[in-house]
């Protein structure tokens, strides 16, 4: 039987110091004095601890917790205020327990905080948690229905289809390039490349809009989709990996498992949220699809595909492309998995990788 764990973490107290009587406000010394003594400082008196129902908790989506508020005297809080991910769950005027119930949550990290009131003022308390995925991923294989060619020298970053073709992102400094590709010959239609300073990244798609991301100069380009013509520069807060659009929402992926959800108009970062197995964080997260409702995410550096659930956060199944590209059509500069498209009307699957000389049309086995 594994031992329990109770996680305790320290309270912060909301108070203000008052001075009795009046005071000098030239006396700054006796002011700073009261100011850094400690022992003027109020006391804390209570810390807030979780505590799972199940001693064999393992930090799994559906565990059941206490959250309790402990004080550290007799005393006890007039009424307490529980928060989940900053929301009210539960406020009480006769109990310091909240039962955590995370059949509902988010996996990833859980931030987890109360309110005690007593005597007119508040402390504030915090603690977290950490929750796995409570579906372990099933393995899906791949057939290849169709070959493309494939220009072997796009260092494919991004991929979207639409109307019969293909729009690619390509990295590399002084080889960046947005693309339009005719899928049948592998032909480059229309091509505008980046400056030395950019490296390509993720692409999506938002009607006549290409919105495309630079890896680590946190900036990203909006074109029109007929010329290509830049109408609009923005800056991104972190790097850029993984760009699809999800309804009205932009999700961008920076390599972690971390999915950044913005607003495609502002791009101003409008959540955060985790993706995480049944075994912790997944990450090296790159580029993005989204299928039938599920975002479908290259793991960076193999020959995985993620497919994940956007609400939960949770991978549902893995999609294993070990020996798509044959071992013959591979040379020096042939690099890894990268590149997945949807043809959403004809229900067609596209994959390819960074520098491979075909795009491959698969079914899921």
């Amino acid at each position: 039987m594994r031992h329990l764990y109770i996680l305790v973490l320290f309270s912060v107290a909301a108070f203000f110091v008052g001075c009795g009587g009046e005071t000098n406000s030239s006396d700054n010394s006796n002011q700073q004095s009261v100011v850094d003594n400690p022992a003027s400082k109020p006391k804390s008196h209570f810390s807030l601890e979780l505590v799972p129902q199940n001693a064999d908790s393992n930090g799994i989506v559906g565990e059941v917790y206490d959250l309790k508020v402990v004080s550290d005297t007799a005393f006890v809080p007039d009424s307490v205020r529980f928060l989940v991910d900053g929301r009210e769950a539960a406020a009480y005027s006769n109990s310091t327990v909240f039962t955590l119930d995370t059949r509902n949550l988010r996996v990833g990290g859980v931030r987890l905080s109360a309110e005690a009131v007593y005597g007119g003022n508040t402390e504030y308390l915090s603690a977290s948690l950490t929750l796995k995925s409570d579906i372990t991923p099933e393995r899906l294989k791949y057939k290849v229905v169709k070959r493309f060619p494939h220009d072997r020298g796009a260092y494919t970053q991004g991929l979207v289809f639409d109307n019969g073709v293909l729009y690619e992102s390509t990295g590399l400094n002084g080889r960046s390039t947005l693309r339009k590709v005719n899928i049948e010959k592998g032909d480059i239609l229309q091509s505008s490349l980046l400056t030395d300073a950019y490296f390509g990244e993720g692409l999506a798609m938002d009607g006549d809009r290409l919105i495309q991301i630079t890896w680590k100069n946190h900036k990203g380009f909006v074109y029109n989709k007929n010329t290509f013509a830049v109408t609009q520069e923005f800056d991104i807060a972190t790097e850029g990996w993984g760009l699809v659009l999800h309804n009205d929402t932009l999700i961008l992926t920076d390599g972690s498992e971390k999915l950044y959800f913005l607003d495609k108009y502002s791009f101003a970062t409008v959540k955060i949220a985790q993706v995480y197995d049944n075994q912790g964080p997944v990450k090296m997260l790159n580029e993005l699809e989204i299928v039938d409702g599920l975002l479908y995410a290259n793991i960076y550096q193999s020959d995985l595909v993620a497919v994940i659930d956007i609400v939960t956060g949770k991978v549902l199944k893995y999609i294993d492309f070990a020996g798509l590209l044959p071992s013959n059509l591979y040379q020096d500069d042939t690099d890894v998995l990268n590149g997945i498209a949807y043809d959403t009307k004809g229900r067609r699957l596209f994959v390819t990788g960074k520098n491979w000389p075909q795009l491959f049309q698969v079914e899921l086995q």
